[in-house]
């Protein structure tokens, strides 16, 4: 969790401004389901008018209606199709904007969406797609997957809510089914072309270190936080029982003092080390703002702090 997102560090406001605080990850779940209760008032949500005009058409692409590749991921045929989407977008989304940062994942997200629809253009054009419109977040979501599957690979999850299996295990299944029916060995219906282009892009994203905000420039979060110059660091629980404001106040988290066991003995060098590194993080959050930290920093003070929530119990 970024700094700036802990609860300890949140002024009291108002309704709308702690709206504008949520993740970009709950916004686009609002977004989406916002849209989709606009497609039920004209009626069945597969035949809204948003959906005539913002439906990937291939033919229609090209004749210049370009928006028709970034539209159909906030279009949904139905409310298990939503539900799905929102539902694996909820979980993998929380944890990536964890570690990429508000701004980078919207990047990923929308870059992400755009990209499958587009290689189910380029798909079509090479004559092995069909030209059936489309519509839906799981192009973006695929690749939201595919991405969590690489940083979290044995994570646990349950097929069809019943059956355990890794994350990596079904990330690969999805991958097999989706090729066998882009070929016509399984129903038609689900745009295939689709899942397969947003699986290439969390592969490519993954395996080639690319980071938008390095590429297109630094890509910030809704406030400048720059400007902010608070201090903080991790003290032990002997020197403070709770996150408390220190008299010039900047925030400290407290935590209980790392032991190698519970029979009390003194902290390792690893542990040390540990510690100093994410003093150096915190510096750098306080100096240049939360969207300076790289990927690989953020997971290390993600996974800092779950080492001391377990030792806080």
């Amino acid at each position: 969790m970024g700094i700036h997102d802990r609860d300890y560090y949140r002024e009291r406001s108002g309704f709308f401004e702690s709206w504008g605080r949520q993740k970009a990850t709950v916004w686009l779940i609002a977004i989406t389901c916002a849209v989709f209760f606009a497609q039920c008032i004209t009626g069945d949500p597969a035949r809204s008018p948003l959906v005539t005009h913002g439906a990937y058409e291939p033919r229609a692409v090209l004749e210049g209606e370009v928006w028709r590749l970034f539209t159909p991921m906030f279009l949904h045929a139905g409310l298990f199709h939503l539900f799905f989407n929102m539902l694996i977008l909820y979980w993998t989304g929380t944890r990536m904007e964890e570690m990429y940062g508000r701004g980078e994942f919207l990047a990923f997200y929308l870059i992400a969406g755009i990209f499958a629809q587009c290689f189910y253009l380029l798909s079509w054009m090479a004559g092995i797609a069909p030209a059936t419109p489309s519509i839906g977040a799981s192009g973006a979501v695929v690749a939201l997957m595919v991405l969590y599957a690489f940083h979290f690979p044995r994570q646990q999850v349950l097929l069809f809510f019943v059956i355990p299996m890794p994350i990596w295990l079904l990330v690969v299944l999805y991958v097999i089914l989706d090729t066998l029916g882009a070929f016509g060995a399984r129903g038609q219906g689900i745009a295939y072309f689709v899942h397969l282009g947003g699986v290439l892009f969390g592969v490519l994203y993954y395996l080639t270190g690319l980071n938008f905000g390095k590429l297109f420039g630094p890509i910030s979060g809704t406030r400048n936080r720059k400007s902010e110059r608070i201090r903080l660091r991790v003290v032990p629980a002997s020197s403070r029982n709770a996150d408390t404001p220190t008299p010039n106040g900047a925030v400290v988290e407290s935590s209980n003092r790392p032991t190698d066991n519970e029979s009390g003995k003194p902290k390792t060098a690893p542990d040390e080390q540990l510690e100093k590194r994410v003093d150096q993080l915190l510096a750098k959050v306080s100096e240049l703002g939360q969207e300076s930290l790289t990927p690989e920093e953020r997971e290390i003070l993600f996974r800092a702090s779950e080492i001391y929530k377990k030792r806080r119990k």
